[in-house]
């Protein structure tokens, strides 16, 4: 049975909503700057994501137990969570926002294609081959003419950043289909809160008490913004073909490219538009070849950016 356009036009804003809120990540992280640690903030983001997210759960009668055979499964998605926050905060705020993303998006691309193969056994197709091939001609494009004018750190944690994402939705795959990803997802926040606290406090960075100060107003509107996003994003992948949501979804690299010249004045040059161009296409490529063949699926092929 069809969707009706009411319900597919719902789908469709919502996921676009998400991908706006993904593509604010940058704003927030530069806002914030140096006013908390890497770890701090990441500790803290953590636990206002977890008050958030728990009468979510239990509200919408998500939150269950996890097998005992499953954890496995569920800690190596874990695994992958703990390593996708600090990278991504600190390139954000060494280097230049639209570069720092489009990196991530081309090693998230690669490493999501590599871990299915070698974690889930999913065969690598041609299709999957070429994308994997462009995204590395877009990264070549990106990294080559940036690499004089930004620090090399900041643009190697942001590809670091998008090996953990990449492996982090990619390897959800093995218990999303038994467990909402609500779910699985507040286990990855969990997990990044146990971890993240005592290795703040063991590099001794400052704990800085809550205030009514703008880097804690926007600290928590990064928290509100992060949780806010995967919900939509969720939510909308219900009532659209998933091929057109991943499509609607790369609007996030885009959005990102953009507020980072509205608001920081970062030039675009034409090796980053031709650099970027080539990422994208090689994200939309599988999903996109599925709906020329009219092939509707329930997931993309391209796994969700989900933190």
């Amino acid at each position: 049975m069809s969707k009706k356009p009411t319900s597919l036009l719902r789908g469709y804003g919502l996921i676009l909503t998400a991908s706006l809120f993904y593509g604010t990540y940058g704003i927030w992280s530069r806002y914030m700057g140096d006013s908390f640690g890497p770890f701090y903030q990441a500790w803290v983001r953590s636990l206002i994501i977890i008050v958030l997210m728990l009468p979510l759960l239990f509200a919408t009668k998500a939150f269950r137990k996890i097998e005992r055979q499953d954890w496995p499964h569920v800690g190596i998605f874990i695994l992958f969570c703990v390593f996708t926050q600090v990278p991504l905060y600190y390139a954000f705020n060494h280097a230049p926002i639209g570069t720092v993303q489009l990196i991530f998006y081309a090693v998230f691309v690669i490493a999501s294609y590599v871990v299915g193969r070698v974690y889930l056994g999913e065969r690598i197709t041609r299709v999957k081959l070429i994308a994997m091939a462009l995204a590395f001609v877009g990264l070549a494009f990106v990294f080559g003419v940036s690499i004089i004018g930004a620090a090399p750190l900041a643009l190697g944690l942001a590809a670091f950043n998008g090996v953990a994402s990449g492996g982090e939705g990619a390897s959800s795959k093995r218990v999303s289909d038994k467990y909402a990803p609500g779910l699985i997802i507040f286990w990855g926040w969990v997990f990044t809160f146990l971890t993240h606290l005592p290795l703040s406090l063991l590099v001794g960075e400052h704990q800085v008490m809550p205030a009514l100060t703008p880097a804690w107003g926007y600290l928590l509107a990064y928290s509100v913004v992060n949780a806010t996003a995967f919900w939509l994003g969720v939510e909308g992948y219900r009532h659209v073909d998933a091929s057109i949501g991943s499509l609607i979804g790369l609007t996030e690299v885009v959005f990102a490219v953009v507020f980072s010249a509205l608001l920081f004045h970062e030039s675009i040059t034409w090796s980053l538009i031709i650099g970027g161009a080539v990422i994208i296409t090689a994200a939309v490529l599988p999903d996109l070849l599925n709906l020329v063949r009219h092939k509707h699926t329930r997931e993309p092929v391209e796994p969700v950016h989900e933190l």
